[in-house]
């Protein structure tokens, strides 16, 4: 799909700040698009098993509510930027961006629209089309300005609205979610823990947290299932979200986290490493629920 250009969504972006983004994803002239279906071949037949099938059901309700908690969070923070109020802008940046991360492994697999809400400058291609959370974050941190920003406030609008309507139509299978929460650890690993995602706001740390979080939310819905397959395979996973956990916490401030820049060197690779451990177990979840539930005692 051809990457659209911010001044030309002027009149659509004016009716959706009447309102129009409140209404409905079906509305007439926002279609949603083709449904896209998940379906991974390890997996057991949720059919045949109601407790994976009732995870997978709640992933989706999960992965629905954060993205309608996005785009009222990414409006607030839009609103802003449109109103020429930096520093608002700059507080309800990371806040919003919380609700992306949490489930940025989905939208990964929807086409352009990672690209569109969340592709950084190296990643954009032409300038001229680079576009979404990262394009307003130079505006703010780095150009101390929000002159021009608009239009491109529209259009991340425009996208979060038809990311909703993509998401509503998303279906998973259970090795689907231990994909997501997987790919959602080497997102931390490349990009996040190395300050690159955030690299003029450096609220890094708000989108690792969002990751593991994103992260452990596939884990407690797909627990039930691996208790029954390889408990010990639990344990090791509860201890290493408890070990990544603990470390995020040293960081905290206030509702969120410390500047990333502010981290020691030292620091940030010990977090990496508790990451990296804790992506080994989890890259064994898909294998353990390929298998049959054990018999009981």
């Amino acid at each position: 799909m051809a990457r659209r250009r911010p001044g030309a969504l002027t009149a659509v972006a004016a009716a959706l700040s009447l309102g129009v983004l409140a209404a409905g994803c079906g509305q007439a002239g926002h279609e949603p698009a083709t449904p896209v279906v998940s379906t991974a071949s390890a997996a057991p037949s949720t059919a045949e098993d109601p407790v994976l099938a009732a995870a997978a059901t709640r992933y989706h309700d999960y992965v629905v509510a954060e993205v309608a908690a996005l785009q009222t969070a990414t409006r607030s923070f839009t609103d802003a930027v449109r109103a020429g109020d930096i520093a608002q802008a700059k507080a309800l940046y990371a806040p919003a961006r919380v609700h992306y991360e949490d489930i940025e492994s989905v939208v990964d697999n929807l086409g352009d629209l990672d690209d569109d809400i969340d592709a950084r400058a190296d990643a954009a291609g032409a300038a001229a089309h680079w576009i979404g959370f990262h394009r307003i974050e130079k505006a703010l941190w780095a150009d101390g300005s929000l002159a021009g920003m608009g239009p491109f406030a529209n259009e991340l609008d425009l996208d979060v609205f038809a990311l909703r309507a993509r998401v509503a139509l998303v279906t998973f299978e259970p090795a689907d979610l231990a994909d997501r929460a997987s790919d959602l650890l080497v997102g931390v690993s490349t990009t996040k823990i190395t300050g690159e995602e955030d690299r003029y706001a450096h609220t890094d740390l708000w989108d690792i947290a969002a990751n593991i979080d994103g992260a452990h939310t596939v884990f407690a819905l797909l627990k039930p299932a691996l208790l029954a397959r390889d408990p010990g395979l639990v344990g090791r996973l509860d201890a290493r979200f408890a070990a990544v956990l603990a470390g995020l916490d040293r960081y905290r401030a206030g509702p969120g986290y410390v500047s990333w820049s502010s981290v020691p060197p030292s620091e940030l690779r010990a977090l990496s490493d508790a990451v990296d451990a804790l992506a080994e177990p989890l890259s064994q979840v898909g294998v353990a629920l390929a298998g049959p539930p054990q018999a009981a005692d």
